[in-house]
């Protein structure tokens, strides 16, 4: 009796070559830019799973099943968001590595105040989304908004020795420099005026600076 050979067992196709993923990853990215485009020009309001669906050549059901929820989809163009503003961040951050800790600290937040002023929109719909109170965010949302203040963490660097001051020290000049330029931006302190809105960032960042100058 001829003896069986078994055939090898086939190799798992790799998720970058199965062409259903792949195609799935290609639609979410082109959704994703959609979105990103319709959030910059009209405002997150206008985001809506009917409009992308059509601009996006797919089933309202297939938008869902990529992203969840409409409440999915604003959190992947948030991420977006905000992935595209560690760029100019770590640019500034690198720029300025051997200032003295008031000129690193400037030219970050100058860097993010422009930022925000060129992307208004998608600036203000990172902060202005809320999930619902049971919901939590994902993981890859909160490691994404943990990097960028890491950001600010690491240009603070050794002139606040302590670590956890240092974080606490981050968090609330960002606090700060944030609330400011959300406010102006909103003309909730006056009409805005950038060179003003500049001066005041600046003063937040000069205070801040011999603040943790003493903490060292």
């Amino acid at each position: 009796m001829a003896r069986q050979t078994k055939k090898p067992a086939a190799a798992p196709i790799p998720a970058a070559a199965d062409p259903e993923i792949a195609g799935r990853e290609a639609l979410r990215g082109v959704i994703l830019k959609i979105a990103g485009s319709i959030v910059a020009t009209e405002g997150l309001p206008a985001v809506q799973a009917r409009r992308l669906a059509a601009e996006g050549g797919c089933s309202v059901g297939t938008l869902y099943n990529i992203f969840g929820d409409r409440d999915g989809l604003i959190l992947a163009i948030n991420r977006e968001t905000m992935t595209a503003l560690s760029v100019p961040l770590e640019a500034a951050r690198q720029a300025s590595a051997t200032a003295p800790l008031e000129a690193r600290l400037m030219a970050l937040a100058a860097a993010y105040m422009t930022f925000a002023l060129e992307n208004r929109n998608r600036w203000l719909a990172v902060f202005e989304f809320r999930l619902p109170d049971d919901a939590a965010l994902p993981a890859d949302f909160v490691a994404e908004r943990a990097r960028l203040l890491g950001l600010l963490v690491e240009t603070i660097g050794s002139d606040v020795p302590d670590a956890a001051q240092r974080q606490t020290a981050a968090r609330a000049l960002f606090g700060a420099a944030h609330g400011i330029l959300h406010l102006a931006v909103n003309n909730r302190l006056s009409d805005f005026d950038r060179s003003e809105l500049e001066r005041d960032i600046r003063f937040i960042v000069k205070a801040a600076a011999a603040g943790m100058r003493k903490m060292a």
